[in-house]
């Protein structure tokens, strides 16, 4: 079938161009896009000839014959790939999949894709490719979508939503009444800033440079914000709040907000970073002083139990995480993505319809 996608130009703009896309093969699932979330990960993989998207929210059209979970008309998001088949998988760790850098890449295990521009295959980042009207995705990557929140506004929980969370709840698990720290408050910072009020973390302390984000963390439930641009010493200020964390997450990959988490963190304190490029490597005297650090991919989620119950906690009122949503018209990709790297945007979605 005929689709439109946005691929990016010789000029780096995205531009609209018609994709070939093959009918779904006995263990995949031809999705109607609604909605796919612009991510920093899309940002970071321009220029590598991907097909983008992979925070994507839709409507099954049609199942391959062996899919049993999933029928048209059923409301999906669309996460991560993984095989099933590892022991990884069978251990319910589907973040550890032996597969998952391999489909992160967009291809299939013989090699192809279902997506083609004249002949010529295109690769869909994560097997997703939501930067499109139509997708085909592996059975393995839907959850079916719960609630009566719109599907245009389920389209970030697949990736930075859950990974946000997950990293507090999944693998932080902070105790309750504890303090804890976001370093870089964007959407994935945000969500943490949310699982972090619902785990009972107190104080729960929100680092940025950018006004509005602080403010919508306020919003979320951070009892103190630290606004970069008007310290001297980051870490100075987060212990004149509280005296040291006991638990810090770092969603920026920023060498200055990692340099000032380290000094921050209490003996035996656990910290974790999802920001691409960065990390903590704790000296020996730190190690002996119990701190821990790890980098938690998608925060530890598999998405088919804790996609459902973050949506839950979404009707519920107690994980609002659509109120820093602004919606694009898919053809306005190009203004999303930059008031995404202008920080006008906390977290663009792109609308097909």
């Amino acid at each position: 079938m005929k689709i439109t996608a946005a691929l990016e130009s010789d000029s780096g703009m995205f531009i609209m161009e018609e994709l070939d896309l093959e009918d779904p093969r006995n263990d995949e699932v031809l999705v109607k896009v609604a909605a796919c979330g612009v991510c920093h990960t899309d940002m970071v993989m321009r220029g590598r000839h991907y097909l983008l998207g992979h925070e994507t929210s839709g409507t099954v059209v049609k199942s391959g014959k062996k899919v049993r979970a999933f029928k048209p008309g059923d409301r999906v998001v669309v996460a991560y790939t993984y095989c099933g088949k590892c022991s990884a998988c069978k251990d319910d760790r589907t973040y550890e999949c032996d597969c998952i850098h391999h489909f992160f890449g967009g291809e299939r295990p013989d090699g192809s894709t279902p997506f083609s521009l004249s002949g010529r295959q295109v690769f869909p980042l994560m097997r997703q490719g939501g930067f499109s009207t139509y997708t085909v995705c592996h059975e393995k990557a839907l959850t079916r979508a719960v609630g009566a929140l719109d599907l245009k506004s389920l389209a970030p929980v697949g990736c930075g939503v859950m990974t946000g969370a997950g990293s507090v709840m999944n693998y932080l698990k902070p105790e309750k009444g504890k303090p804890l720290a976001v370093f870089g408050t964007g959407a994935v910072g945000l969500s943490a800033v949310l699982a972090a009020g619902i785990c009972g973390c107190n104080p729960v302390i929100a680092v940025d440079k950018i006004s509005t984000r602080l403010s919508m963390a306020c919003e979320f439930g951070a009892t103190h914000c630290i606004n970069t641009g008007e310290v001297e010493d980051i870490a100075a200020s987060v212990r004149d709040i509280c005296g040291g964390i006991d638990y810090g997450f770092d969603t920026s990959g920023n060498r200055l907000l990692l340099e000032s988490l380290r000094p921050a963190l209490n003996k035996g304190g656990k910290a974790c970073g999802v920001g691409i490029g960065g990390s903590i490597n704790f000296s020996n005297k730190e190690r002996n002083d119990g701190k821990t650090w790890g980098s938690p991919d998608t925060g530890w989620s598999v998405p088919q139990k804790f996609i459902p119950y973050l949506l839950s906690l979404q009707e519920e009122g107690k994980f609002p995480f659509e109120k820093m949503i602004h919606f694009y018209p898919f053809n306005q990709i190009n203004q999303a993505f930059k008031d995404a790297e202008e920080g006008r945007t906390i977290k663009p979605v792109l609308v097909m319809e």
